[in-house]
């Protein structure tokens, strides 16, 4: 028993490590461009140009448009550190969960009109009202043009958590939504993460 735990701790801690390391930001490279001007006859080439890539900033600049859309759930304004407490309700919302026409493939958590300093929002967790019989208080997901924070695949609490260290919050943060799939079992299967600034 001892050995088969050393052997799940060691592999816990090699998966960490290259997860960190496989996490790190490419390096920006610059790439020289060759300019050509002719001056009469002779082409002068000028190897001054450079042009900045950065390859991890272009695979994080991933946008998703949505189009409004109508949920209903638990809704309340607390600590986004508190969102646990939202599930349980969501869990225990037997209304709710009897109006489910069928298992639904989809869970959003959307966070809106937070506070000043961004420790709490306005938090509403629920399923699309497509997948609900009737309708009673909904909640609209605003129509905009969001920013990829996590493409859609598995992820563990603590990379979304981390998630949230990558809001630009320099720029009016507005919109964060957490779109969680559902398997036939009612079980995450994958999630993404969306962020909508205010525009100026």
């Amino acid at each position: 028993m001892k050995l088969a735990g050393s052997i799940l701790l060691s592999g816990a801690i090699v998966f960490a490590v290259w997860g960190v390391a496989l996490l790190q930001p490419t390096p920006a490279r610059a790439i020289t461009v060759p300019t050509i001007t002719k001056t009469g006859e002779q082409p002068i080439v000028n190897n001054n140009t450079v042009v900045v890539s950065s390859e991890g900033k272009a695979n994080r600049s991933h946008t998703k448009q949505l189009e409004a859309l109508m949920i209903e759930g638990n809704t309340a304004m607390l600590a986004t550190s508190q969102v646990e407490q939202l599930w349980r309700e969501l869990s225990n919302n037997k209304q709710l969960s009897q109006k489910l026409v069928r298992n639904p493939a989809v869970i959003y958590v959307y966070y809106r009109d937070f506070s000043a300093n961004y420790d709490s929002a306005k938090v509403t967790i629920g399923y699309p009202t497509s997948d609900l019989s009737s309708t009673k208080a909904t909640t609209t997901i605003a129509s905009a043009t969001y920013d990829r924070l996590l493409q859609k695949k598995k992820y563990t609490p603590s990379q979304l958590s981390k998630a949230w260290q990558e809001i630009d919050y320099r720029r009016n943060l507005e919109h964060v939504i957490e779109i969680h799939h559902l398997s036939e079992n009612s079980e995450v299967i994958a999630t993404e993460v969306l962020v909508n600034y205010e525009e100026q």
